[in-house]
């Protein structure tokens, strides 16, 4: 069954959930994988900050079920200073918010809501 689209709400009340959770302490995680500790380092990324500026324009997919049972999948494509960054995350009662992904783009996405980002012609 193909997965559906999340609406602009819905996007923005996940990340307004993200938010929070990440204005308490110690209620983020990266989950430390070789591909996104290189990546950030290799960017110059300050992963936090860019979850922090996510929005409903850089949705890609989700929520999609977690293969480990728990919780919902929320995947974005940011632009970040001209890379495509790819960061799947998700909330988790007990951690709050678990970065699963956090790398330079490398497969397809389907970015609904962003704006084609137009020439200046002046």
């Amino acid at each position: 069954m193909p997965e559906s689209t999340a609406s602009v709400t819905d996007i923005k009340d996940f990340l307004r959930r993200v938010k929070k959770e990440m204005s308490t302490p110690d209620r983020i995680q990266l989950i430390d994988r070789a591909k996104n500790i290189d990546d950030i380092a290799r960017l110059g990324l300050k992963w936090k900050h860019e979850i922090l500026s996510l929005t409903y324009e850089d949705y890609d997919r989700g929520p999609s079920p977690d293969h480990s049972g728990v919780g919902e999948i929320w995947e974005f494509i940011p632009e970040i200073d001209g890379v495509m960054v790819y960061i799947k995350s998700k909330l988790d009662s007990e951690r709050g918010v678990v970065c699963l992904s956090f790398h330079e783009a490398c497969g397809p996405s389907t970015l609904p809501y962003r704006q084609e980002r137009k020439e200046d012609t002046r």
